[in-house]
């Protein structure tokens, strides 16, 4: 089988008129891959008294993206995950997965075919991010 991605999402609460208490999850599976990561750093700064700017505050988090053409529908869905608690990625046909966080599907309505069908760019975290304080913090 060729190396797929599936989305599996669901809520603790009924959301979005979707009866989740029964134990439903949604599921949506894509032949894509997923692109290198962007790399966001965060950091806080104050100057201390002598005048001088230092760095309070640290992180570096991996973003990861994909791509997919879709119908307005499936957009939608993609939309409504965004909104719900329980979301996990399968990728590299088993090999990984694991809950992802911090998901964002922004729509891009081209002119693909006829108007009818969208880009969506699914970006998402998984929990490797590293962060630095003042405090030090040993393994």
């Amino acid at each position: 089988m060729a190396n797929y991605i599936k989305l599996q999402w669901s809520n603790s609460c009924d959301l979005g008129g979707i009866y989740y208490q029964g134990g439903f999850s949604n599921k949506l599976y894509f032949d894509t891959n997923i692109g290198k990561p962007e790399y966001v750093e965060e950091i806080e700064e104050e100057y201390n008294g002598n005048g001088v700017l230092i760095s309070t505050f640290q992180r570096l988090v991996k973003v990861y993206k994909f791509e997919v053409v879709v119908p307005e529908y499936v957009a939608d869905a993609l939309k409504l995950m965004q909104l719900h608690d329980t979301i996990t990625l399968t990728f590299l046909n088993n090999q990984y997965n694991g809950a992802i966080r911090n998901i964002k599907a922004d729509v891009n309505w081209e002119d693909i075919t006829d108007d009818c069908m969208a880009t969506v760019t699914i970006s998402f975290q998984q929990d490797d991010q590293v962060v630095k304080t003042n405090c030090c913090v040993n393994l």
